[in-house]
């Protein structure tokens, strides 16, 4: 899902079913000096295969032969086992031991490793159980008891290179925690599989299982968000919502910023105060404002006034945009995840003549705005046009912060939310 920075997939490790279960005659952990011997001879065969440039990852099947020290990949050790047929010289299954990289993280059955004080899963998992498989089917192995598979569990995997030495194969031993199992090998017939000398392959019906579990537990894909990765609005969110965390991290431990977050602010004004008291609200993390003024961006605001630029003042043949409306879409483009609104709207003041239509209609609005409302910024520019706002704040008990700039003075005021407060 391109567009929404998702991936679905859905990983099936394909199996071979057995018709009867496989029949094992005993399983174990590898002692302390076999699991050190393993990982030599491992760490030996990984690095003939780097010296001849075949495989520089590990090899997911390999035979182990604890009696001549040396571990082969499954393939070259069957073109070998092959060659040697033709001398009857071949090894006997005895002395080698099959092995897959099995990282099984099931939990179904599980012993305790009394030298590692952890607990180890002794059920297989799919490659294991290819293995065994490809043992019957091309191994030459079927129906034959006594075969020893292991599957491998190291507790850890590197990236190794030609300069690489044994110093730190202990290190890689010391959490192993692979299982052998003594096995019968099942046959073709175990698997379904009709007689080599039938010439309908088709009824050939194997059993397959293998598709992962999605996180319920079910039969289903799985998702991955990308988002936090790739989305640059996503990552935009994230970059401004660490300056907070950091800030709360290490000055103000009980910053609620989820709060502030949610917050819903309306700003009556967006004159010099305004834009100013929005944009530093934006950098405490507030996202959600209204916007209310009656006036358009003029040639002397933007060198006072943040949000607004000359473009602003330029646009309607230089009648200019609204103040509501050019400090909104500012927001926008600062912060990616703001929700900004405005509305131009006269404020009634005493005094002042308006039609009663549109005194109605203001008062209807405004009152809406402040009941939909957290906190009202009061930072109109005369003083006339405080009174109603105080008054519907007062009435439906919000918070209301009052603050008015003079040519040598200032004042700031609280007002409502059954706090008390200053009042006209």
């Amino acid at each position: 899902d391109l567009k929404n920075h998702k991936v679905i997939y859905w990983f099936a490790y394909p199996v071979l079913l057995t018709t009867t279960p496989i029949m094992s005659t005993g399983q174990s952990l590898l002692q302390e000096d076999q699991r050190l011997a393993l990982a030599q001879q491992v760490h030996a065969m990984r690095h003939a295969l780097l010296r001849q440039k075949t495989n520089d990852g590990f090899p997911p099947y390999f035979v182990w032969s604890p009696k001549q020290g040396i571990c082969t990949p499954l393939e070259e050790y069957m073109e070998t086992k092959k060659a040697a047929t033709t001398d009857e010289t071949t090894e006997d299954t005895d002395d080698v031991i099959y092995c897959a990289l099995d990282p099984y993280s099931g939990s179904a059955a599980s012993t305790t490793d009394s030298k590692n004080s952890s607990v180890v899963d002794l059920n297989c998992g799919w490659p294991l159980r290819n293995l065994i498989a490809f043992l019957s089917f091309h191994g030459g192995l079927g129906g034959k008891s006594s075969v020893s598979v292991l599957s491998f569990r190291p507790g850890r995997l590197r990236r190794i290179t030609t300069e690489t030495d044994e110093a730190t194969v202990a290190l890689d031993q010391a959490h192993d925690q692979s299982v052998l199992w003594k096995i019968t090998v099942p046959t073709k017939q175990d698997y379904g599989y009709v007689d080599d000398d039938q010439t309908d392959k088709s009824q050939n019906k194997f059993k397959v299982t293998g598709w992962e579990l999605n996180p319920r537990g079910k039969p289903g894909p799985r998702s991955a968000d990308l988002r936090p990765l790739l989305d640059p609005h996503h990552l935009a969110v994230q970059a401004a919502d660490l300056n907070l965390k950091l800030m709360k991290w290490r000055m103000i431990p009980n910053l609620q910023v989820e709060k502030l977050q949610s917050t819903k602010v309306l700003i009556l004004g967006a004159g010099t105060l305004g834009c100013n008291v929005a944009r530093c609200l934006l950098g405490w993390g507030v996202r959600n404002f209204t916007f209310c003024d009656y006036g358009n961006v003029g040639y002397s605001n933007p060198v006072r006034q943040p949000l607004f630029t000359l473009a602003d003042c330029q646009a309607d043949n230089g009648k200019g945009v609204s103040k509501a409306v050019a400090a909104a879409n500012a927001l926008k483009e600062i912060a990616a995840d703001v929700q900004a609104t405005a509305h131009v709207v006269s404020i009634p003041m005493p005094g002042h003549a308006e039609s009663k239509e549109q005194i109605t209609e203001s008062v209807t609005l405004l009152d809406q705005l402040v009941q939909d409302c957290d906190v009202v910024f009061l930072l109109t520019d005369t003083r006339e046009s405080r009174w109603l706002p105080t008054v519907m704040a007062a009435a439906h008990n919000k918070l209301l912060m009052n603050a008015a700039l003079g040519l040598d003075s200032w004042l700031v005021m609280r007002h409502g939310n059954g706090k008390g407060g200053g009042c006209y």
